[in-house]
């Protein structure tokens, strides 16, 4: 059973989103300093959160190859630190041609994250092994009704013989169909509805961002178990 989230899994999940810059200004390390404070002192905002912070230090981290935990936290005095060359802290424009995403692309989204940041989930592995189908589960309380559950279903997907991704299954938040999934999405990002016999496409996932929730859960499925 998975009880905790990698904390490098997470360091390279972010760093996959995270743009490559060019080096701009080096700051040598004093003292008392580590990526975390830099990160907040060029940030330079006594609102940012901690994840804005957070992201803007593996930013940094990336830009100088510091790619693992134990790399960041092995920083030394007077070690010189490159600083991105172009950092805006500006909100982007939003691109009126950009089409609004489909329920199910949300709903994705939603599961991309909780594969990573949610400590509770949990993997089990159907049987017979040859189906090669895996469950993932999460601890969920429903505050209005009093609802708990351990296994509460956060995503269902199959392997293929190498153990690569070969397609999932998904509910939407409203669970519309009560004997199955709403929703499958396949290695190439496309979902489609499960609930109609003509299945139509209700959603594209971006290539990177489904790359990223593959490799995932092809790496929690090392750990497992398996049930009957």
């Amino acid at each position: 059973m998975v009880n905790s989230i990698d904390e490098q899994a997470y360091i390279n999940y972010v760093m996959k989103k995270l743009p490559d810059v060019q080096k701009g200004e080096v700051r040598k390390l004093k003292k008392g300093d580590s990526l975390w404070k830099l990160a907040k002192q060029e940030l330079n905002n006594p609102k940012a959160t901690n994840q804005e912070i957070s992201e803007y230090m593996l930013l940094i981290a990336k830009l100088n190859k510091l790619e693992t935990v134990e790399k960041m936290n092995n920083l030394k005095v007077n070690d010189e630190i490159y600083l991105p060359a172009v950092f805006s802290k500006q909100v982007k424009s939003v691109d009126k041609n950009q089409k609004t995403p489909t329920h199910a692309e949300v709903t994705f989204a939603k599961i991309k994250e909780t594969l990573f940041n949610d400590k509770t989930i949990h993997i089990s592995q159907a049987y017979p092994k040859s189906l090669n189908l895996y469950h993932v589960y999460q601890y969920y309380k429903d505050e209005k009704t009093g609802y708990i559950s351990n296994y509460h279903p956060v995503i269902s997907f199959n392997l293929d013989k190498n153990g690569k991704f070969k397609k999932g299954a998904f509910e939407s938040e409203e669970n519309t169909y009560a004997y199955g999934f709403d929703y499958e999405v396949k290695r190439d990002g496309s979902v489609t509805s499960k609930g109609s016999i003509r299945r139509p496409k209700v959603g594209q996932i971006n290539p990177k961002d489904m790359q990223i929730v593959m490799e995932r859960l092809e790496d929690l499925s090392k750990y497992a178990i398996l049930t009957y």
